[in-house]
């Protein structure tokens, strides 16, 4: 008798799969106004001119190209949402404003591609966005600690690490070892108490020569673009915080410190007060109602 193997599909090919039949067979249609929600809310980080070469790009999840904002943005107005600032989705939100379906987009952290290859999308098509500025990215002092963990492992074939007493040992000549490598020490890194994951990636950063201060910096926007985002009547300024911590992970009195010098930056560099704020990482271990709280009683 011949041994038969049947492949099981993955959870994200199931999904594909039912949703391409609702898309197909029309189904979605009478799901529509139960399912579908009043609004939503675009949460964008690297708008890329191209997508990259297939390669080691363990944060691509986080990238868009402009086309694909471009043909988004299309879309959107053919389908007649209403495009609309924070603001406005605040009120309507506030007010139970739902006759019109409205979407928002916003952008993370402060990177140069926002001004470079955003911008230029939303004032071809006159649409509204808000920024949420990690202000240490733009003074070029955050750690942006997952980058230097891509760096490191994109330029070594072999890692040899110890973090909290634990050794990490890896081959990182192929894709699959890389991706293994990274996304294990990632884990591992990002549950970490915040001034332990920062003294372990300073220590791989000295001992492999990664520039941290540099890739902040070749990865930010300068003050110069947000202030001239800020002045074309189109962007929204919020903020993310000075160091892009996970707020859970701090005292209430550094939390506090974090958003309100956050805001103070902002100010001195824009001349206005920010209104709208975004929590770092923004999962359930990253940010709860202590944090929601404390930003409350900010003015946020």
């Amino acid at each position: 008798m011949r041994n038969l193997r049947f492949k099981i599909p993955s959870k994200g090919t199931l999904l594909r799969s039912a949703l391409d039949a609702m898309y197909y067979s029309q189904i979605y249609r009478l799901l529509e106004s139960r399912c579908s929600g009043v609004g939503a809310i675009f949460t964008l980080h690297h708008v890329v001119p191209e997508c990259k070469p297939v390669g080691f790009n363990p944060n691509r999840i986080l990238e868009v190209t402009s086309e694909f904002l471009d043909r988004t943005v299309q879309q959107l107005r053919s389908l007649d949402y209403d495009i609309v600032s924070l603001d406005e989705v605040r009120r309507r939100l506030v007010e139970k404003d739902f006759e019109r379906k409205f979407v928002s987009f916003t952008l993370d952290d402060g990177y140069d591609d926002n001004y470079l290859s955003a911008f230029p999308v939303f004032k071809k098509h006159n649409v509204p966005f808000t920024v949420y500025v990690t202000t240490g990215l733009l003074d070029g002092t955050a750690m942006l600690w997952w980058c230097c963990l891509e760096q490191l492992i994109l330029k070594e074939k072999y890692i040899a690490l110890e973090f909290a007493g634990r050794d990490f040992r890896f081959s990182t000549v192929s894709m699959q070892e890389k991706y293994k490598a990274y996304y294990q020490i990632y884990w591992f890194l990002r549950q970490l108490p915040i001034e332990n994951q920062y003294s372990e990636v300073q220590k791989f950063n000295d001992k492999y020569g990664i520039d941290s201060s540099g890739l902040c910096r070749k990865a930010a926007m300068s003050w110069e673009m947000l202030k001239e985002m800020s002045e074309s009547g189109l962007a929204t300024i919020g903020g993310h915080t000075v160091n892009h911590f996970a707020l859970s992970k701090l005292s209430p009195e550094q939390v506090r410190d974090e958003d309100l010098l956050c805001r103070e930056i902002l100010a001195n560099r824009l001349g206005f007060t920010t209104k709208h704020f975004a929590y770092p990482y923004g999962d359930k271990t990253s940010a709860g109602t202590r944090e929601f709280n404390i930003i409350k009683e900010l003015g946020y």
